[in-house]
């Protein structure tokens, strides 16, 4: 590798702490094109996971697969950024009542209906979506939970949380192969 002269070196230098919101002069951190097995928009996945240094995952055994509950956590670099939980069952079940502040399991901060799936809550913290899909092991829902455990809870975040359920909602259906919806 060719060593840069002083001169160019101290330019390089300018130009990167000056120019640093017009591009990067070391490389960026690699956004994954799916998150969780599931394709989305590299741009949706890093407004929830930044800083984005250090992407990796961590699902259960059977993630993803009919009549499995399962789920997949995101950490960036050591830290958990996001955790999705899949789960196929039967019968409907109601997103605001499991996004309730004294539920167990799913609990949001701040929940509110909104109009995706079959039915939907989007909370400051994470979203729940479920819908008709009928499976191979005989299920005929499917329950998708979002938890965001990194940064501040708030509807500033609210809104990529909302963003994101948007495309990775109907993007994980799609990749269930559900039998009839």
């Amino acid at each position: 590798m060719r060593r840069l002269s002083c001169p160019a070196t101290l330019f390089l230098s300018a130009f990167c702490l000056v120019g640093m919101s017009l591009t990067s002069c070391s490389p960026s951190p690699k956004i994954p094109r799916a998150i969780c097995q599931t394709p989305i928009s590299r741009k949706l996945s890093a407004a929830i996971l930044q800083p984005t240094d250090g992407i990796r995952e961590r699902t259960s055994s059977g993630f993803g697969k009919p009549g499995q509950w399962s789920y997949c956590k995101v950490y960036v670099g050591e830290e958990q950024a996001m955790e999705i939980k899949l789960a196929t069952h039967g019968g409907s079940m109601d997103p605001m009542k499991a996004a309730y502040p004294g539920d167990a399991v799913f609990r949001l901060q701040n929940p509110r209906r909104i109009h995706l799936a079959d039915d939907a809550v989007v909370g400051d913290d994470g979203a729940i979506a479920t819908t008709r899909c009928l499976d191979s092991s005989g299920a005929d829902h499917f329950t998708l939970t979002l938890k965001v455990t990194r940064g501040r809870a708030d509807a500033q975040r609210r809104v990529v949380i909302e963003r994101f359920m948007r495309a990775y909602m109907p993007a994980t259906v799609k990749s269930l192969h559900c039998l009839r919806k």
